[in-house]
């Protein structure tokens, strides 16, 4: 499993749950929220190969 699709599944995950919460006004709403942003710092601070600095 690569970082993109760990972060896809955890973004999906979160849009999931935020959805479920929202409709049922429960707190698992924010949980939700917060994977989707998990999800969208780990596909933004990613690796994307090896590093040439001197």
């Amino acid at each position: 499993m690569g970082v993109k699709s760990f972060a896809g599944g955890v973004i999906g995950l979160g849009v999931v749950l935020g959805v479920t919460g929202w409709r049922a006004w429960n707190p698992v709403a924010f949980v939700g929220l917060a994977l989707v942003v998990v999800g969208v710092v780990v596909l933004a601070t990613r690796h994307r190969g090896p590093s040439t600095g001197d």
